[in-house]
């Protein structure tokens, strides 16, 4: 009878001890998960605050919102359709090097 007492106290104290550290690491993760979102957050405004720059400096350049086609010199350029990704390309896009 003894014997079963001082199994069951045994399990106890292991039950208590995985308890515990069951939530220091939920603790842990909690603030893990806390500092990944804080991060997401910044590089959201860091992105934001890019795609605004890039907005901006399109929007002064010469030649407004005309597609990379119309532009001065690239009128009776042939396409490039056999560049890779060129099928799924969005037409009216620009790229930074003048070509679509």
């Amino acid at each position: 009878m003894i014997e079963d007492l001082d199994l069951l106290a045994s399990r106890i104290r292991q039950l208590t001890e995985l308890t515990q550290s069951l939530r220091d690491e939920n603790a842990a993760l909690g603030k893990s998960l806390a500092q990944r979102d804080s991060h997401i957050r910044v590089l959201r405004d860091t992105l934001a605050a890019a795609q605004s720059r890039v907005e901006g400096v399109l929007a002064r350049l010469p030649g407004g919102e005309e597609p990379a086609e119309e532009v001065e010199g690239e009128a009776d350029a042939p396409d490039n359709a056999s560049s890779p990704g060129s099928e799924s390309a969005d037409p009216g896009a620009r790229s930074l090097y003048g070509t679509s």
